[in-house]
């Protein structure tokens, strides 16, 4: 790991209709530290917390999958004691 403090298991999302999302990580950084992109996604639509909704576009809702996912076999590796390879970082 090239810092001094190592991270991983970090999810960056991204709605690229967002004027804000051109500052944001929106490409992976290693293969623990993800970026997500919603092409017709705004501030905060991939924030709401409560699942995707009828109002939601096909891309969020897509986007709710792939983050409940990820944050699932997360946990599992942490609940199954795997430990992350700091050296993978970036």
């Amino acid at each position: 790991c090239a810092l001094p403090i190592c991270a991983t298991k970090i999810l960056f999302t991204n709605g690229l209709n967002d004027g804000w999302s051109v500052g944001g990580i929106q490409h992976d950084l290693s293969d623990s530290i993800l970026a997500l992109n919603f092409e017709s996604g705004a501030h905060h639509s991939d924030l709401s917390g409560v699942g995707p909704s009828s109002r939601d576009t096909p891309d969020i809702k897509r986007g709710f999958e792939q983050i409940t996912e990820i944050l699932r076999q997360w946990l599992n590796d942490v609940e199954l004691g795997k430990h992350h390879d700091k050296t993978q970082d970036i």
